[in-house]
């Protein structure tokens, strides 16, 4: 974890925030719902809910995209922003959202097992089929 404050948009910026507090390095996620709602694996950050401080979010909308868990998108230009576990007070916040240098480094993909053969993962990157128990 890394204690950061980071400022974040989507492309048209309606949904705008800062974030504070403890991140979690980047987890690139290769599961079929992020292959769908990303076109492409997903990498995420995580902070506590509570750390994000929305300087807009009038387009933000959330999609329940299991029994689990949600995402969060923007509705004018459909940026994928969010991934929320229902009941968990964590909430995970696409990489790409985040404006300038993060001092994030991807540390794991998950769900390769889900992966397309289109493209290769960095052999130096810890590598699950599922989520791991442990990530230590």
């Amino acid at each position: 974890m890394k204690k950061l404050s980071l400022k974040a948009s989507c492309l048209c910026r309606g949904v705008n925030f800062t974030t504070k507090g403890n991140h979690r390095d980047v987890q690139n996620c290769h599961c079929i719902q992020c292959m769908k709602t990303h076109g492409h694996h997903a990498a995420y950050t995580n902070v506590e809910e509570q750390n994000i401080k929305f300087i807009k979010k009038s387009t933000l909308k959330w999609f329940r995209s299991s029994k689990r868990a949600k995402r969060g998108f923007c509705s004018k230009c459909g940026a994928s922003i969010f991934f929320k576990v229902i009941g968990t007070k964590n909430i995970s916040i696409a990489a790409g959202m985040l404006d300038g240098a993060t001092k994030l480094k991807t540390i794991m993909n998950i769900f390769t097992k889900d992966k397309l053969d289109y493209y290769k993962l960095n052999k130096d990157v810890k590598r699950f089929n599922f989520y791991p128990k442990k990530t230590n």
